[in-house]
């Protein structure tokens, strides 16, 4: 083996030395330089990779990012201080609102529960006029009878009212069994009464008009040729009324009730010869104090104290001529008091809103003495002189719909004799609230 064959092994391991002594060299120069210009990491990358990675062309650079601008925390108000708790507020009471059976009057809102209460009833059929016949021979001494007075029988001011006043439209009817006599004969009465209320000065005063009409009745006898005739036309009443005081649970009211002569007379024969006749010249003026009370949502009370005064006598006529004697009725006081209970009301009803039953006591008694005038054969006026008259009313109201309210009552007399007008009395009643 030639020499230069024996020293390449060992060239070979010369020169492995060499590079690798060469490289450590290189890096530790390379890292000298790094330190002295400082510790560039893209520079020494960018070194690193021209070195290690042939040469390929260096990655542009990115434009450095513009350091972040910090942000501003939003400006914020003071907190405004935590507001007390609301108290929470007591629930307010619906206010009643316009109905023709809670507040007639709009204006006063506070009167709802009294405006709901419902009428007086009534009993009055009206004093009467006696009459003594004289008898002759075929017949008996005398007869006491008993006849309605001049202008037909009359209903007064307590029949169907109340001291509130109210805009309403109504219609009537009353039955009397056995309201006129004569001997051993007796009639019935049937009176119908047709009348409006208009309420005005914001619904604290009223004028009201009331005209009854009844079937005309004629009775007569075989004794002495007695009879009498009575006809439908009754007197025009007109009625002024004005609260005097008012709250919540109770009102009081005045009032004038004003009976005009506008009826038909009284007419009686005698032996089918002499006729006597009363003419209806009276005017009555009825004053009269009204009180009604709801002392809660259930009960409710009406009562009126009124005076009947007549301010003139009525005219007498015998076979149509006039004898110069005039009769002037009796005044008349009347008490009432009616007492009532609402039974079931539901004002959002469709059909029956509303059902009281009432129990009332009339009173009825005469102030003056009554006329008694002699006409030869017959005398005008009432013999008994004083009546006190008692009479008790049971009766019964549907509220209907929202303006319309059905009313039925019974009445029977608690006295007999002179104090007894009649032996019994139903009414009926339709009233329409505007």
């Amino acid at each position: 083996m030639s020499p230069l064959r024996r020293l390449l092994p060992f060239l070979m391991i010369v020169g492995g030395l060499l590079s690798s002594t060469t490289a450590f060299a290189w890096q530790s120069t390379l890292a000298r330089e790094t330190v002295e210009f400082g510790d560039n990491s893209e520079l020494t990358a960018d070194v690193d990779e021209f070195s290690l990675q042939d040469k390929t062309p260096a990655k542009p650079k990115e434009p450095p990012k513009p350091p972040a601008r910090p942000q501003t925390p939003p400006a914020t108000s003071p907190r405004p201080a935590t507001p007390p708790a609301p108290v929470p507020a007591q629930p307010q009471q619906p206010q009643p609102q316009f109905n023709p059976f809670v507040n007639p009057q709009p204006n006063q809102p506070y009167l709802a529960r009294l405006s709901r209460a419902p009428d007086m009833f009534g009993d009055s059929f009206g004093s009467l006029t006696g009459l003594t016949i004289q008898g002759t021979t075929a017949g008996p001494a005398q007869s006491e009878i008993r006849l309605p007075k001049p202008g037909g029988p009359r209903v007064f001011k307590n029949e169907q009212s109340r001291a509130m006043p109210t805009d309403r439209v109504f219609g009537l009817y009353h039955h009397f069994q056995n309201a006129f006599r004569l001997e051993t004969a007796s009639a019935n009465v049937d009176l119908f009464t047709l009348g409006f209320e208009k309420t005005f000065l914001e619904g604290n005063t009223s004028i009201e008009l009331r005209m009854p009409l009844s079937n005309p009745v004629g009775l007569s006898t075989g004794i002495n040729g007695q009879s009498f005739q009575t006809h439908s036309a009754g007197d025009l009443v007109v009625t002024f009324k004005g609260l005097l005081y008012s709250d919540e649970s109770q009102a009081v009211a005045l009032g004038l009730a004003v009976n005009t002569p506008t009826g038909s007379d009284l007419t009686v024969n005698v032996n089918n010869v002499n006729n006597f006749t009363l003419k209806n010249d009276a005017t009555h003026l009825i004053p009269f104090v009204a009180y009604q009370a709801t002392p809660n949502d259930d009960f409710f009370f009406n009562g009126f104290l009124q005076f009947d005064t007549p301010t003139n006598g009525n005219t007498a006529l015998v076979n149509g001529a006039n004898s110069g004697r005039t009769v002037t009725d009796q005044t008349l006081m009347y008490a009432d008091a009616s007492f009532g209970y609402w039974l079931f009301r539901d004002d959002e009803a469709e059909l029956l809103q509303g059902l009281a039953g009432v129990l009332e006591l009339h009173y009825t008694t005469a102030l003056t003495r009554a006329d008694n005038v002699d006409l030869g054969i017959v005398h005008f006026g009432a013999n008994s002189g004083r009546v006190d008259v008692l009479n008790l009313t049971v009766g019964l109201q549907a509220n209907v719909a929202r303006s319309t309210s059905i009313r039925a009552a019974f009445v029977t007399p608690l006295r007999d004799g002179k104090n007894r007008f009649f032996d019994s009395e139903f009414s009926l009643a339709v009233v329409f609230r505007l």
